[in-house]
């Protein structure tokens, strides 16, 4: 194909060169427009929320369940402690020795019987001291570890429709984005077959242009060929030289221009503006290939913006479902399960603690009355609906009118292209006839001036009613929603 792209990786290159040296088709720069435009690559953005948005809305129906564990360890140190009567008293108690008196009695026998039995008891006291030393309490002082672990579930069992509503919603949602792309694509490619019908209507002005200075060129060596055998005055001779030099500043006034075009071209592509390559001429077509009728029902099956209304009335809708079920009662199932324990400094944290509690609930919540931030919801999604249901009635109201519009405008403009195809052809004889008139004598500069002028003027306004054709016929195939060429 002869094209180069220079340039490093995508994600380090902003702005791709285009090198070609073979004519680049309207298909081929619509490729290019899709791959770096700008704007495209934004909203193409918004696709990649597609799959995780549908996740998302599935997620809601799964319970949510999470994890926990706490290790820590803590210490302790009290040096202040309450007495029994309220006051307070600070440790360390030093040791106390205690000295009591005891007294005890013992038993005597005074007699003893015959065969060694004992006999005439009495009680005898006996005094004994007791020597007591109560330990010393120092500063209460320690240390606490604790190993803990949970786990949680919880389960919306009935949340008033709200879940089937964002599920939907995320689907309506994913249908835009994908839409909008295609929407965005199309306006896309009309306003670069647009650009692309300036930039080929510029260089046909930059050939007119040169064209014409040929052709002054030849009335200035005429000129001076005449004025050379005095057959012309040398007035002659500076009329057509000035002549000459107004036709080499409206060439590079019109290559200037040219550059210009293009450079907004590779603008809209996404490319380096320095880029460089031939544009193929598009085949042109006429307005009575096509039929009104058929124009119109094609747009109501292609027109992509109108899809993109009935989707918007379907999202509003479906926000408004959502909101609704804010009226309704919900229901959660809860349950966790948990472990601990708790051991001194020494002991080492455990990923298997002894203690265990288990929890199971079922909660029930039906909000009454909230200062009627619900209702004023609700209003906000209906007035949101009615605005998307008129805007796409509009739409609809628009989108045949357009069709019409486009079609006889096309109609129109083809018409009068005929006709100033037919002045340029004649206003082309006529100016060969008089430049063989001016060489042999039978008229004057003046005269071969006026019909440059005529020729100049037809083959413009015969280029500028092809623009406007080729404008035209975009703008029928933007109405319609589709290609016709």
């Amino acid at each position: 194909m002869g094209m180069l792209l220079a340039g490093a990786a995508p994600a380090q290159t902003q702005f791709p060169i285009i090198r070609s040296e073979t004519p680049l088709s309207l298909d081929s720069l619509v490729a290019l427009g899709y791959q770096y435009n700008p704007a495209l690559r934004q909203t193409t953005l918004d696709t990649r929320l597609n799959r995780i948005g549908r996740m998302n809305a599935v997620g809601s129906f799964l319970p949510t369940v999470s994890v926990g564990a706490d290790f820590s360890q803590s210490h302790y140190r009290n040096p202040t402690y309450k007495n029994p009567d309220g006051s307070i008293s600070s440790y360390p108690i030093d040791p106390v020795t205690e000295t009591t008196t005891e007294t005890a009695y013992e038993i005597q026998w005074l007699d003893t019987l015959d065969g060694g039995t004992l006999a005439n008891p009495r009680l005898v006291p006996v005094t004994r001291t007791v020597t007591q030393t109560i330990p010393g309490i120092g500063v209460p002082e320690g240390d606490n570890r604790s190993s803990s672990w949970s786990l949680s579930l919880s389960e919306t069992i009935f949340e008033g429709g709200r879940r089937i509503g964002l599920y939907r919603l995320a689907k309506t949602q994913e249908r835009i984005n994908n839409l909008s792309v295609v929407d965005r694509k199309k306006v896309l490619a009309a306003q670069i077959a647009q650009q692309v019908t300036l930039v080929l209507t510029q260089e046909k002005l930059v050939d007119l242009d040169k064209k014409l200075r040929d052709q002054r060129q030849d009335a200035y060596n005429l000129a001076k060929a005449r004025y050379e055998v005095g057959a012309v005055t040398e007035l002659d001779v500076l009329q057509t030289q000035i002549e000459l030099g107004k036709a080499e500043n409206v060439i590079t006034s019109a290559q200037r221009d040219l550059e210009a075009q293009r450079e907004a071209l590779n603008q809209l592509l996404g490319i380096d503006l320095s880029s460089e390559y031939p544009i193929a001429s598009a085949a042109e077509a006429t307005p009575f290939e096509f039929e009104l009728d058929q124009l119109i029902g094609n747009a109501y099956a292609n027109r992509t913006d109108l899809h993109l209304a009935e989707l918007t009335v379907q999202r509003s809708k479906q926000n408004l479902n959502v909101n609704r079920s804010e009226y309704l009662p919900s229901a959660t199932f809860n349950y966790q399960y948990s472990r601990s324990q708790q051991s001194g400094k020494n002991a080492d944290w455990t990923l298997d603690p002894q203690n265990e509690n288990s929890y199971y609930g079922l909660s029930l919540r039906w909000n009454l009355f909230d200062g009627f931030s619900r209702e004023y919801n609700l209003a906000t999604q209906r007035v949101a609906r009615d605005k998307a249901i008129e805007s796409e009635r509009q739409l609809r109201l628009q989108l045949e009118r357009d069709v019409r519009d486009a079609y006889y405008n096309l109609e129109k403009v083809y018409n009068q292209l005929q006709i100033t195809a037919r002045n340029r052809d004649l206003a082309e004889r006529t100016l060969n006839l008089e430049r063989e008139r001016y060489r042999l004598g039978a008229t004057s500069a003046l005269g071969l001036r006026d019909a440059q002028v005529i020729y100049a003027q037809a083959e413009t306004e015969h280029l500028q009613k092809s623009l406007e054709y080729q404008s035209s016929l975009i703008a029928l195939e933007l109405a319609v929603g589709t290609k016709l060429r």
